[in-house]
């Protein structure tokens, strides 16, 4: 059995980037591949990526862009402002120890399993592995250390429509040395046109690809899931709040306790990780949420949910483009609620999950198509199926 190495974000106590993690190596797995996520030994088991030489890197070029270095301070500081349990973070790190099973090599040691002849290929993807306004171009997430040959992306976002000046030149360059390069979302197909020329495909992101049913059967709850990354508006909780009160329902929230979650007069928040937020999302009678992966997970999941425009904030780069873009592939651009339509919110949402359910099979089976291409032509493959 060939191996197959995986480049992706998988730390930072976030849902959607450990269950992309988890989803990308199984659905690699399942396609007959010995697939391991990879990374340097240097900072490979641990909540934050701090290395030094990373460190080094950004404040290089925080020096040198001074909107960079605003930028990035802003992100540090509103991710201070959103502590977690350190009871939702052990369950991170046990999903990480058991489903994850990261590899942490040596540099060397690295580019020693992307040349060995029992290396089929290196996939770079998926999340926002390329994102556009970073302090940090990463090298590892354009798999630099790997033979050129053997390079694939899957699915990377850019986490924006459009990449900053001080970026284009390097991802530029970076993009252009791998041969098979897909993306997640239409503007990120745009930006890889407008830096290479190249037209890439679009795939699903590969929570889609997989049947998260295997864990366990729905059983539906009489709750609300609340899943926002930044603090939703008081009259959105208000909605929210009445509507459940009007239909009998709880309301339980993850991660994060914002401020304006006072204002329910009861409400739970449960220590869940990242399976446990898969079975959250598949029981809730309704999901709310400011997230790409809460979106996708209750399309996958067949459950009625709303996403509303998330507060970005001052010098936080606006990422609505990936939402609106998976929301406008599965023909459910009316789910997405700004601050003059959240009248919505005063009802649960109809949805034809059949139609979606048809839609995202169509989808899987050319992203599964692109992803068996793309693995299969490495080091001869395609020659050897011929003969």
């Amino acid at each position: 059995m060939q191996n197959v190495g995986i480049i992706t974000l998988y730390r930072g106590y976030n849902y959607g980037t450990s269950l992309q993690a988890y989803a990308l190596k199984k659905v690699i797995g399942e396609l007959g591949y010995y697939a391991t996520i990879l990374w340097t030994d240097e900072n490979a088991h641990s909540g934050r990526d701090i290395r030094i030489n990373k460190v080094l890197r950004m404040g290089f070029r925080m020096l040198i862009h001074p909107d960079l270095f605003k930028h990035t301070i802003e992100a540090y500081n509103r991710s201070l402002r959103q502590p977690l349990d350190d009871a939702i973070k052990s369950k991170f790190i046990e999903f990480e120890k058991k489903h994850l099973q990261v590899k942490g090599l040596p540099f060397q040691k690295l580019k020693n399993f992307a040349y060995a002849a029992d290396t089929q290929a290196l996939v770079c993807g998926s999340d926002q592995i390329w994102s556009a306004a970073g302090a940090n171009v990463e090298p590892l997430y354009y798999l630099r250390f790997a033979p050129i040959d053997k390079r694939v992306a899957y699915a990377p976002s850019f986490g924006a429509s459009k990449v900053p000046a001080y970026n284009q030149k390097l991802i530029k360059k970076y993009i252009a040395e791998i041969p098979y390069v897909s993306v997640r979302e239409k503007q990120g197909a745009q930006i890889v046109f407008d830096l290479t020329k190249r037209e890439v495909p679009v795939v699903l992101d590969p929570t889609l690809l997989v049947d998260w049913n295997q864990w366990e059967k729905p059983e539906k709850g009489d709750y609300f899931l609340l899943y926002f990354l930044s603090e939703p508006s008081l009259n959105t909780i208000n909605k929210i709040a009445a509507l459940a009160k009007r239909e009998n329902c709880r309301i339980v929230a993850l991660p994060y306790r914002f401020c304006v979650y006072s204002k329910i007069k009861d409400i739970d928040y449960p220590n869940a990780g990242p399976k446990e937020f898969v079975k959250l999302i598949r029981n809730a009678r309704c999901v709310y949420t400011d997230s790409f992966h809460g979106t996708i997970f209750s399309i996958n999941l067949n459950v009625p949910f709303w996403t509303i425009a998330r507060n970005y904030g001052k010098g936080i780069v606006e990422q609505s483009s990936r939402i609106t873009s998976i929301l406008e592939t599965f023909k459910l651009s009316g789910q997405y609620i700004c601050n003059d339509a959240e009248a919505k919110l005063s009802d649960i949402p109809l949805l034809d999950f059949e139609e979606i359910n048809l839609i995202r099979k169509e989808q899987k089976e050319k992203s599964l198509e692109y992803l068996k291409k793309a693995l299969g032509e490495k080091n001869g493959s395609k020659k050897k199926e011929n003969e």
